[in-house]
């Protein structure tokens, strides 16, 4: 069995969750309320999978967060190694 801390869990539910986005770009807060996860947790891990190119940002009022390639190009284990570390 794998164990994953829980910021790795929202994370996963975060990526997972862009990947069904079919219209590009998601606002954190949006993403929070559809998880019902706290924003501040939300904005927290999606600057660091954007900092690990997991995913691209776009600021401003038609801002919002999107996968950096196809979701069939993004691995578990990338996405764990990235929130967790080698």
């Amino acid at each position: 069995m794998i164990r994953v801390a829980k910021l790795t869990d929202y994370g996963i539910a975060l990526m997972t969750r862009l990947a069904q986005e079919p219209a590009g770009s998601v606002t954190a807060r949006d993403l929070a309320e559809a998880l019902g996860l706290p924003l501040p947790t939300v904005s927290k891990l999606l600057k660091l999978l954007a900092r690990q190119e997991l995913l691209h940002s776009q600021r401003g009022a038609k801002g919002g967060y999107t996968l950096a390639r196809p979701a069939e190009r993004i691995t578990l284990a990338e996405l764990v190694g990235a929130l967790e570390g080698p």
